[in-house]
């Protein structure tokens, strides 16, 4: 009798990153820390995520949301697929992929790449919080995510994402208020990521970030 396959052997896990351009990543930090050192965080917190997405047990996808041979090829290399992100606002693109990627795998997991301390145990959680629901989202100290999947592809039909505001501490919210009709939502301990200095700083100080 075969042995059962690993939930995690069966799950998508997609990462949602833009394409390093200076003065178009991390802009937030910008006017205190010039596009230079942005650029630089950028990339080295998607290098990070990236090496987290290799380990995953299951498929991982680098989804980016422009053309980036030098990045793609680098992916490749260490055992991820590339695709690009499509559709208007991040709302439309996410909830793209989430339904498409469900055409494939039961499970979907998306992740940013800003997220320095998501590990192999909070991804490993969240398959474990699609047990029990269709949708899973893992929370942000700043009243965002870091994370959100899901395993039924009809729960992300057009328009799931209206009036969330991403980006924005009202994004958890709103996206709890958007998928009532999909309740019990698993939510999973809140992570932080990095937007303003002090994010910075503070990743440095827990040497995740030079």
């Amino acid at each position: 009798m075969a042995a059962e396959r690993a939930p995690a052997m069966d799950t998508l896990l997609l990462v949602f990153a833009r394409a390093p351009r200076r003065g178009r990543v991390k802009t937030r930090l910008v006017p205190e820390l010039g596009e230079d050192t942005a650029l630089d965080v950028h990339q080295r917190l998607l290098d990070r995520t990236l090496r987290e997405a290799a380990a995953f047990p299951g498929r991982a996808r680098l989804m980016l949301d422009d053309h980036d041979d030098r990045l793609a090829a680098h992916a490749r290399e260490i055992g991820l697929e590339v695709g690009l992100q499509h559709g208007g606002g991040l709302g439309e693109r996410m909830n793209a992929a989430l339904r498409d990627g469900l055409q494939e795998a039961p499970r979907v997991l998306l992740v940013g790449s800003d997220c320095p301390v998501l590990d192999q145990t909070y991804l490993a959680l969240a398959v474990d919080g699609l047990d029990n629901a269709r949708v899973v989202l893992g929370a942000s100290e700043d009243g965002g995510y870091v994370l959100i999947g899901g395993s039924d592809a009809s729960v992300w039909h057009d328009g799931r994402f209206e009036g969330v505001r991403l980006g924005t501490d009202y994004a958890m919210a709103d996206t709890l208020v958007a998928l009532n009709d999909v309740a019990p939502v698993t939510v999973l301990p809140p992570l932080w990521d990095v937007d303003i200095p002090e994010d910075v700083t503070r990743a440095r100080n827990l040497g995740v970030l030079p």
